[in-house]
């Protein structure tokens, strides 16, 4: 049996880099999943609106590569582009882990304002289906609420069959007083 030429040529003693090392992968393809997990992690930040990115302390490079990345469309300088934020990633790990952590804090941001907007509709609903009795249970669970105001504003929304526009307005005026008392007791 003839061996080949190139075996054991094309490998250097190389040590592997940091990122590599800090974690302890199986397979080389457990490696070159992490590092798409990265580049992936690299386009969720490039698909970020201006505000949401001023929140995260990046590099002047990783800020450049980021622009020019949502500056380019789909293909292959896209892919390179992205490419090259991964590596750039990889290569400031406290960096990254303070990405990963940012984001995940806006992802349980993102769930708590979801859950508050699904609780406040169904005040919403209740209190324009029940009345007073849904009314009481408000202002027993908030006490500093405006029961007047309140009160006005799901008789308006009562009334839909006889003044539909002015009952529409209360329905969102409604609900943005109720979103107000969940704000205001979250923030105490």
């Amino acid at each position: 049996m003839v061996r080949p030429r190139n075996v054991n040529k094309g490998r250097k003693n190389r040590s592997a880099p940091a990122w590599e090392q800090a974690e302890i992968f199986a397979s080389r393809t457990q490696i070159k999943q992490a590092a798409q997990a990265v580049n992936d992690l690299g386009e969720q930040l490039a698909q970020m609106k201006a505000g949401d990115l001023a929140r995260f302390n990046l590099t002047d490079e990783v800020k450049e590569a980021i622009a020019l990345l949502q500056r380019l469309k789909k293909g292959p300088a896209y892919k390179r582009q992205k490419a090259y934020l991964g590596k750039l990633l990889r290569s400031d790990e406290p960096l990254l882990a303070h990405i990963r952590e940012t984001m995940a804090h806006m992802a349980l941001e993102g769930r708590q304002a979801q859950a508050v907007h699904k609780q406040v509709e169904q005040w919403r609903d209740r209190l324009i289906a029940t009345g007073d009795e849904a009314l009481a249970d408000l202002l027993a669970q908030f006490p500093n609420a405006d029961r007047q105001y309140l009160r006005s504003l799901i008789r308006q929304a009562q009334d839909r069959d006889k003044q539909p526009q002015k009952a529409e307005k209360a329905h969102k005026a409604l609900f943005q007083a109720l979103k107000a008392l969940y704000q205001e007791t979250n923030s105490l």
